[in-house]
């Protein structure tokens, strides 16, 4: 008994080792800043619900239905969920274990025993029994180290998932308006190129117009009501991905307000070092590098001999009644120490592995790091050109109208020919389209630097509490 206390107490003493490396960051290389980023940009708006700012209160209500019922959402919820029962499965391995046995049975002895026994007999038996795996090397902990490292990493993936959706949700928005803006300003082209051809028609007819003339006023017609299907089936493939990311079946949804009455929220921008704690991508691969750096001390830990401790009590006795007597109580106390001579480099192998899947995880991680740097450097330089592009389309578009304007003012007057007229109309309806197709691009650019910088929104940037285990 004295011996088991002895090794009970060395077990206690030699817990507090664990083996494997801590983890470390690794360092990185962080510019001091981006190139496009306005210098008077602020991160504060990242931490606010900053699709609202575009005024639309559809849109808001479309993104609080995808927040509720996006099925990836749903998936990666349901994943931190199983992260969690792991990590408490994990922890439980640090803790002994109580089990119970009751057990009656009936047997008869062999006659040719050297002690013989009775004929036929009864055994009835309580136990009650715990065993305790001592975690001298740090195993069970480094195990649990792994399990909890995944849980953030899961939670993390999570908030990554939510932000895209968000953002799919208010891009994919942005684009049905776009394209709603250009089916009317199809439409509108159409229809009034339907008007040309009649007026044209009754001046052929009259001779007042060469068949070449009126010709060219159909192929106008013709162009223009060719370019409205495309769009049209856009505008389904649009609402089916939106319908979609708010976890509906395929089909049409409610609009709001016109692209050109949503504002623009205000574009943030933030130091390339506060991404490392901002972006869900970049803290689920660190989260991921430090579940398989703890994973090596679990791999270590197999070298050295595992301490496992027992005790049962209980009672044993030939009749129940007597299971209570003081005559028929058992008990046994009892320590093992097991461990490998030799695996066949099973043990070396599984080292060998850990460590590779940490320098793994470390790549992966700079990597992503990295990624994250172009990602904020594309979304903010896409912002800014899109912004340029814009102003020049809308000038352009201004252009393009006073040239159809004035051009139909000199084929009325006798000074231009109709082809002056044609020519300018469809130069006016190109620019339409472009300039529509620029604002719908200049505002998801805007949502694009969002996403690249890890723009979350109230408590969404602290993952959800765990009840412990």
């Amino acid at each position: 008994m004295k011996a088991v206390l002895t090794t009970t107490c060395l077990a206690l003493l030699l817990a507090g080792c664990a083996v494997g490396p801590d983890y470390r960051r690794p360092a990185v290389d962080v510019p001091s800043g981006f190139r496009f980023q306005q210098p008077d940009a602020s991160d504060a708006a990242l931490d606010t619900e900053w699709w609202k700012d575009f005024g639309d209160p559809v849109l808001d209500g479309y993104v609080s239905e995808a927040l509720e019922h996006n099925r990836n959402l749903a998936i990666a919820v349901a994943n931190v969920d199983a992260a969690a029962a792991q990590l408490t499965i994990a922890r439980a391995s640090l803790f002994p274990t109580l089990d119970y046995q009751a057990s009656a049975s009936r047997g008869r002895s062999s006659s040719q025993q050297l002690l013989p026994g009775s004929q036929a007999g009864n055994s009835f038996e309580l136990l009650g029994s715990t065993s305790w795996q001592i975690d001298l090397w740090g195993a069970l902990r480094r195990q649990t180290e792994a399990a909890q490292a995944l849980l953030k990493a899961s939670e993390q993936a999570r908030r990554g998932v939510r932000l895209s959706v968000v953002s799919s949700t208010v891009q994919g928005y942005l684009q049905l308006r776009g394209l709603d803006q250009q089916l009317a300003i199809a439409r509108r082209t159409a229809n009034s190129y339907a008007d040309t051809v009649k007026l044209f028609e009754l001046q052929y007819q009259y001779g007042a117009i060469a068949r070449i003339t009126l010709e060219q006023v159909r192929s106008q017609y013709q162009s223009a009501l060719a370019s409205i299907p495309p769009i049209e089936a856009s505008i389904v493939q649009t609402e089916n991905a939106l319908s979609l990311l708010l976890g509906r079946n395929p089909g049409p949804v409610m609009r709001g307000k016109p692209l050109a009455e949503l504002r623009l929220p205000p574009v943030p921008g933030a130091l390339p070092s506060s991404l490392l704690t901002r972006r869900p991508d970049i803290l689920e691969a660190e989260a991921r590098l430090v579940s398989a750096n703890a994973k090596i001390g679990v791999a270590r830990a197999q070298y050295f001999p595992q301490l496992t401790l027992n005790a049962g009590i209980g009672s044993l006795a030939t009749r129940t009644g007597s299971l209570l007597t003081a005559g028929a109580g058992i008990w046994s106390v009892a320590g093992a120490l097991a461990g490998s001579v030799f695996s066949g480099g099973a043990t070396v192998g599984a080292v060998r592995s850990a460590e590779a899947s940490t320098r793994a995880a470390e790549q992966t991680y700079l990597q992503t790091i990295q990624q994250a740097f172009a990602d904020v450097e594309n979304a903010l330089s896409g912002w800014q050109t899109s912004s340029q592009r814009l102003k020049s389309l809308e000038d352009l578009q201004a252009s393009s109208r006073e040239y159809a304007d004035l051009a139909m003012l000199q084929y009325q007057g006798g000074i231009a020919n109709y082809l002056t007229v044609l020519d300018a109309r469809r130069q006016l309806y190109s620019a339409e389209i472009d300039a529509a197709s620029a604002r719908t691009g200049y505002l998801s650019n805007a949502v694009a630097v969002y996403l690249a910088l890890g723009g979350d929104w109230g408590t969404a940037m602290q993952p959800q509490p765990r009840p412990t285990p």
